[in-house]
């Protein structure tokens, strides 16, 4: 199978926009910063598409006081991200469905707030929790990210910071998408009552010393190499293993104490 370029081009202006489009680029995510607009897209090693596309990215220059080199990030993964992220999904659902006690939810299929509510007992409390936000994602993609509520938000920070820094700590939360939430995910998190978490977090975006907590800022950072930085993020990542606050747990109470406000 062939691999897969996520690539996120900083800065980009409408004519290398359009340029990347006249070559059969589609973007899958389009965000405006301090710089500029930011875009993101995938395309298999072996698509034609993807020859053309690298020539443009290989054009590129320094542009908006973002140099040359820290323009392109480009990810070589081994399937598309969404297809990623769904089979990792399903083998947690079929190892937790191993373990002894309650039954792991394998995916949400339409369930309201107040019938996730009542699994509770049946099912593990993180299954329930990653039903919800699956639920209020598909709500997203059909109203947009600003037609939810502050409290479906919550939601959706908390589970993007959990399961990213689970599986490739802070760096990899301000690396992928889910850095979008870096602006209200410490306050998510306190809301929740995740104080500890919420500290260590904040560490961490401090530690990135971003311009602005946009995901163009923020990803321009990340593109750099920085001993430092990374030395810094690892701390926060050993401050979050050792702590012990049970992040989903208190997240589903919340979505119970909050029930009104998150329709799924």
């Amino acid at each position: 199978m062939a691999m897969v370029h996520h690539v996120t081009v900083f800065a980009v202006s409408e004519e290398e926009k359009a340029g990347l489009r006249n070559v059969g680029i589609h973007f899958s995510e389009v965000t405006r910063g301090p710089r500029g607009e930011c875009v993101v897209f995938e395309v298999a090693e072996n698509d034609p598409r993807w020859q053309d596309a690298a020539v443009l990215l290989a054009s590129l220059q320094g542009r908006d006081g973002i140099p040359k080199d820290n323009r392109v990030q480009d990810l070589l993964i081994t399937a598309p991200m969404g297809e990623l992220m769904q089979r990792m999904k399903e083998r947690t659902a079929a190892l937790m469905n191993l373990r002894p006690g309650p039954k792991w939810l394998d995916r949400y299929s339409g369930q309201s707030t107040e019938e996730l509510i009542a699994l509770e007992g049946d099912y593990r409390i993180d299954s329930l929790v990653q039903a919800v936000e699956d639920a209020i994602r598909r709500k997203a993609e059909r109203n947009g990210i600003h037609g939810l509520t502050e409290e479906e938000r919550v939601v959706l920070a908390v589970e993007a910071m959990e399961r990213e820094v689970n599986n490739g700590g802070y760096d990899q939360f301000f690396v992928n998408s889910s850095r979008e939430f870096a602006p209200m995910i410490v306050t998510a998190l306190q809301r929740i009552g995740c104080k500890k978490t919420a500290a260590i977090t904040q560490r961490a975006i401090k530690a990135i010393s971003a311009s602005a907590l946009t995901p163009e800022a923020i990803g321009e950072v990340m593109a750099a190499n920085n001993e430092k930085r990374q030395e810094k993020l690892a701390r926060c990542d050993d401050s979050y293993y050792k702590s012990s606050e049970p992040i989903a747990e208190r997240l589903f109470s919340f979505v119970k104490a909050n029930k009104a406000a998150i329709e799924l």
